[in-house]
């Protein structure tokens, strides 16, 4: 998402593959010098130094009490500042879901689902 609240990419996947592996399917195409922030459930140290590395993109992804890697105050701070923004628009599109969503194939789930991310979009160009 942009700083505006805007949905850029997006990646839908089965709830039982781990969040990571979405991220590496969507590869997002970022400007070398951008940083990505993530939570928690996207921590792999191998992938975060390949990606500084291959494509000069930082991902911040937030760090467990128990992590070999802590990062500095400073990071966390930014890390949870930005991921209210992240989750604050995934509350908003969500809150356009009916109660129950009704599709015969996975294909046709998942149309529906980018039409309420457009939906948001088209309604935060609005305002």
């Amino acid at each position: 998402m942009t700083h505006d609240g805007l949905p850029v990419e997006l990646y839908i996947h089965a709830g039982s593959e781990a969040d990571i592996t979405g991220l590496r399917v969507l590869g997002p195409q970022l400007p070398a010098g951008s940083v990505l922030y993530a939570d928690a459930a996207y921590t792999d140290y191998a992938f975060e130094d390949a990606w500084r590395e291959a494509e000069q993109v930082c991902l911040l992804a937030e760090r467990k009490s128990n992590s070999k890697r802590p990062h500095e105050p400073w990071q966390n701070f930014l890390i949870q500042h930005f991921r209210k923004g992240v989750e604050t628009t995934i509350s908003q599109i969500t809150e356009r879901f009916p109660k129950s969503i009704h599709a015969i194939t996975a294909q046709g789930f998942a149309l529906k689902l980018l039409l309420f991310v457009f939906t948001h979009t088209l309604a935060q160009l609005g305002a």
